[in-house]
């Protein structure tokens, strides 16, 4: 073979080798527009689509449905829109958080709690600082005393009461004092009926520190 020849036959190599490349990124580019068109990996969960205060009615624009590995889907997380749609949460929820049957007001908020224990709502005193899963004790007033000198007095309604649910503000806000919150507490039988004998009286809410 001469010289020529063989210089003839290589110089079809370059092209050759640049057609195979495009074939090939051809195909990678298929590929992942394959994946990124296939069906998400995991179920549906229903997640807060924005920061959501608590006792807030759930509507449309404030829930969105994402894709979550099974083994991260928290227990009792809601799979459909639907199912949080009309409910109101609990407590303050951040965008982006799955949204738990535990974590709405009604079905749900005594989910684990011993047999011992009633959920009971209260309006208290001392909005701002309460929030779900807080131990607090309620105190109340006495009810006043027209021969007394001295200041009103009050005393220990519930000791060590765990915060289920937090409202974003009272039920009747044009009789309430608006430093006023609503929330739902665990208590027991006797204080549940302790605190249903007091209703209409001022409720006082103190934050216990951590055990």
């Amino acid at each position: 073979m001469s010289i020529s020849e063989l210089v003839t036959r290589l110089s079809g190599w370059p092209r050759r080798v640049v057609a195979l490349c495009c074939l090939l990124l051809a195909g990678v580019t298929a590929l992942g527009a394959h994946r990124s068109t296939a069906a998400p990996r995991g179920h549906p969960v229903v997640v807060a689509s924005r920061d959501l205060a608590g006792g807030v009615e759930l509507g449309a624009a404030d829930v969105r449905l994402r894709f979550w590995p099974d083994d991260l889907r928290p227990v009792g997380v809601l799979s459909r829109s639907s199912e949080a749609i009309g409910h109101r949460v609990g407590g303050a929820v951040k965008a982006g958080e799955a949204i738990t049957v535990a974590r709405l007001v009604g079905a749900g908020l005594t989910t684990g709690l011993p047999p011992t224990l009633r959920a009971v709502p209260v309006q208290v005193s001392g909005a701002g600082f309460v929030h779900v899963g807080d131990s607090i004790d309620l105190l109340v007033s006495d009810p006043p005393d027209a021969t007394a000198t001295g200041p009103p007095a009050a005393h220990l309604l519930a000791e060590d009461a765990r915060v289920l649910a937090v409202a974003s503000a009272p039920s009747s806000p044009m009789d309430a004092d608006p430093g006023t919150l609503e929330i739902v507490v665990a208590v027991g039988r006797s204080t549940s009926i302790e605190i249903a004998a007091v209703s209409g009286r001022a409720l006082v809410a103190t934050l216990r520190g951590p055990p």
